[in-house]
């Protein structure tokens, strides 16, 4: 739903191979205008789901963080109940593949704030335990404070082109790179825009740079930002918050994993 009093808080209407998250982030990838993320890069990813009568639709992205728990924004979950929504991992397309998880519990942090978009962060508890394979892994966090300027890739399924709250979704998951802001930065920025009543950016916030005419959209909200780490080790650095709709030239803002690291690790153990 990247929309949330005119805002875009970025909510929706494994995979196979060799490559690494740092091919993409070396290349040119973008999702609003559109490239598909290469199948082998993303095995983390999760399609959060909404199901009503006989109808489904994608609704946010989420990331594995362990055998049973899932990583994603609050406002993804909020008033949601369990029994109405499913999770999809193990594939990159949303029309076929992957395997469906019932969900047992959703957890929102506790002082999440919808007005103004605050402690944006939820757990997702599902029944079972999820089937690892080469598709299906979990992501690790990166307990540190992110570089600043440094590339990172986001993937999600967020619309590919925005005009007037319509969208087209795509089937193939896609990728999209940014580079990370400094916080003082990205609150100088957006106060500058219709949304200045929602900063300053605090300490559990991250912004990136968008590329020029292209950024995170509707149905990205929840998804992982993930970078290389110096061992080359691919961890996510913050979960997609809200933006200004969707390729306009001010930052977007994420729920930071630094931020918020021992409260995740408090509900997931």
């Amino acid at each position: 739903m990247f929309l949330h009093f005119g805002i875009l808080l970025l909510l929706s209407h494994g995979l196979l191979g060799e490559v690494d998250v740092s091919e993409a982030i070396d290349g040119d990838s973008r999702i609003v205008g559109g490239k598909d993320a290469t199948p082998g890069m993303a095995n983390y990813q999760v399609s959060i789901r909404i199901h009503r009568g006989k109808q489904e639709w994608h609704n946010c992205g989420g990331s594995i963080l362990n055998e049973e728990y899932v990583l994603t924004a609050a406002h993804c979950v909020y008033r949601k109940r369990p029994d109405e929504m499913f999770i999809v991992a193990g594939s990159h397309q949303l029309n076929k593949g992957g395997d469906r998880y019932k969900i047992k519990k959703l957890i929102l942090h506790e002082k999440y704030s919808k007005p103004d978009i605050k402690n944006d962060i939820a757990i997702v508890q599902i029944e079972g335990k999820f089937k690892f394979s080469d598709k299906v892994q979990p992501i690790e966090l990166l307990k540190e404070m992110a570089p600043i300027g440094k590339k990172c890739l986001l993937t999600g399924w967020g619309y590919i082109s925005y005009k007037r709250r319509k969208g087209t979704v795509p089937n193939n998951l896609q990728m999209l790179e940014f580079e990370t802001i400094s916080n003082e930065d990205c609150t100088k920025q957006l106060k500058k825009s219709v949304y200045a009543k929602l900063v300053p950016v605090d300490a559990g916030q991250l912004c990136v740079k968008r590329p020029k005419d292209k950024g995170a959209c509707k149905g990205d909200s929840g998804g992982p930002l993930v970078i290389q780490d110096y061992k080359n080790k691919t961890v996510q650095i913050g979960v997609v918050s809200w933006g200004y709709p969707c390729t306009a030239n001010f930052p977007d803002v994420y729920a930071s994993v630094h931020g918020f690291y021992d409260w995740i690790q408090s509900k997931i153990i």
